[in-house]
């Protein structure tokens, strides 16, 4: 098949870009397939030499040149997915959703426009807020049509508070899913979710690929000694982008539990750091600073030496756009013994390979479970040996290439989707434009 594939790509900070890299590894022995991307540079020694990768601008152009078979769209949370939107319900196609919650990058691009922003600097002038005004009507009747009845509440709810959990219970996903002929997403959460909400959608469970990378040991030895631990140090490492949302907090304050009866305990924060200052007041409040190495964002070949520099991983989520993490997976791969937030979407994760957490009872369960495992060496090889063994069954690169080509070629098969009453900004299917 001839293949477009929209996405944010390496070096974007963003898991989703190292995923587009390793399934286009897979899909372009296959297929003839061109990326199309939105950023300032690629990485492009990550992605495989026969795609062409074009900025987002010639797709058009190319789109009537090329004759694509599919248009596979990669869409989450995050500003980096923006793009997207101008071209999803205009070219139907393959949507891999991979958060079900799209409600703060799509609530963004309406209220930080910059007519928005004036206003917000300048509430009192009535110049600001006419200007504001197509942005936030938009906005509103987005939030409408999506959720009838309720959209002038959540609109003043948005603009009128500070609370954080609001967009994840509103999740903002219909007019995506409407508008694709196919929606793949990664866990069965995600699909029975996306069918409530639009019966007649089509949707395809696709397994994320993940796999393990040889790391010589004497290369993590000195690793682990260059980021300053000692060879009996237990190390307790978070790695992906750490922010509020991977209760980082929760972590370090199980680990100052923790090391309190064992002082060999030590934590590994290895990712892109959202905000360096809350970080630091949170290391040195909860007084885990001195015990602590904070590495930033690690380059992608590092990664692997890195995880297994860690005796125990923790991957927390809360609140959560019920993803799949590929973080996790990546972690899981490399054998690492590995506690996660216990959370419906991650009911795939097999008993036997991972520990959970009650969100209840998160910090207290995080610190039992760093206490087992720093204290069982051979309970943690064993806890890494079936994670490693999990991700080797259902996230092998034959199994995904098989659900891709699934995929594809049920789109290729479908129709478009039927015309929906949109919000009259939403970009309507070329089909229908003449």
């Amino acid at each position: 098949m001839r293949l477009a594939f929209l996405s944010p790509l390496p070096p974007l900070p963003t898991g989703i870009a190292d995923y587009a890299a390793d399934v286009l590894g897979l899909l372009a022995t296959r297929h003839d397939v061109e990326v199309f991307h939105d950023q300032e540079s690629v990485e492009r020694s990550r992605l495989p030499e026969g795609c062409a990768v074009r900025h987002v601008s010639g797709f058009d152009a190319r789109r009537r040149a090329a004759g694509f078979d599919v248009v596979v769209y990669q869409l989450g949370n995050g500003p980096s997915h923006a793009f997207l939107y101008d071209h999803i319900s205009r070219v139907p196609g393959l949507l891999t959703l991979h958060d079900l919650v799209l409600h703060h990058s799509r609530a963004a691009s309406f209220l930080e426009a910059e007519p928005v922003r004036a206003w917000r600097d300048d509430p009192g002038s009535t110049s600001a807020r006419e200007a504001a005004r197509p942005w936030l009507d938009r906005w509103r009747a987005e939030l409408e049509y999506a959720y009838p009845g309720a959209g002038s509440r959540l609109f003043e709810a948005q603009l009128g508070t500070v609370g954080d959990l609001l967009p994840y219970s509103y999740p903002l996903f219909r007019v995506p899913v409407e508008a694709s002929r196919l929606v793949a997403v990664h866990n069965a959460f995600m699909a029975e979710a996306v069918r409530e909400e639009v019966p007649d959608a089509g949707v395809a469970i696709l397994p994320q690929p993940a796999a393990s990378t040889p790391v010589d040991r004497a290369l993590v030895a000195d690793l682990r000694r260059r980021l300053g631990f000692s060879d009996d140090a237990v190390v307790v490492g978070c790695f992906g982008l750490l922010t509020v949302e991977k209760r980082i907090e929760t972590v370090a304050r199980a680990v100052a539990r923790a090391a309190a009866g064992d002082a060999r305990i030590r934590l590994l924060l290895a990712g892109a750091v959202s905000d360096p200052g809350w970080l630091r007041r949170v290391l040195e409040r909860v007084g885990v600073a001195g015990r602590t190495t904070v590495t930033g964002r690690v380059p992608f070949a590092e990664l692997p030496a890195h995880m297994e520099a860690a005796d125990v991983v923790v991957h927390l989520r809360y609140p959560t756009g019920r993803e799949t993490s590929g973080a996790l997976l990546r972690v899981l791969a490399q054998g690492r013994p590995t506690v996660v937030s216990d959370l419906e979407h991650q009911a795939d994760l097999p008993p036997d390979a991972v520990l959970r957490a009650d969100l209840a009872a998160e910090e207290r369960d995080v610190t039992r479970a760093i206490v087992r495992l720093a204290g069982d060496a051979r309970g943690r090889e064993e806890l890494g040996r079936r994670a490693a063994a999990f991700v080797r069954e259902h996230h092998s690169a034959a199994r995904v290439v098989e659900a891709w080509e699934r995929a594809l070629d049920e789109t290729r098969r479908r129709p478009d989707p039927p015309e929906r009453r949109w919000p009259a900004h939403w970009p309507r299917p070329e089909r229908r434009a003449s």
